[in-house]
């Protein structure tokens, strides 16, 4: 699996799960909404600014020399 569709699927159960707990604990005005989703974002934002692609392995390196 790609790192971009893990980090998606991160993202998407985070955000999922956020809405699960905001409908469990019956947020009804926009302001609440407002603070869940404001907060929710913050931990997927600094995941996608930290993780990094892992580095080249010498194998791929070797793999992607003789393809060319």
């Amino acid at each position: 699996m790609k790192l971009e569709s893990i980090q998606a699927l991160i993202i998407g159960g985070w955000l999922l799960g956020l809405g699960v707990i905001g409908l469990s604990v019956n947020l009804t005005s926009a302001v609440g909404w407002s603070l869940l989703v404001g907060l929710g974002l913050l931990p997927p934002l600094i995941m996608l600014r930290m993780w990094k692609q892992p580095e080249q392995s010498i194998s791929e390196s070797i793999r992607e020399a003789i393809r060319k």
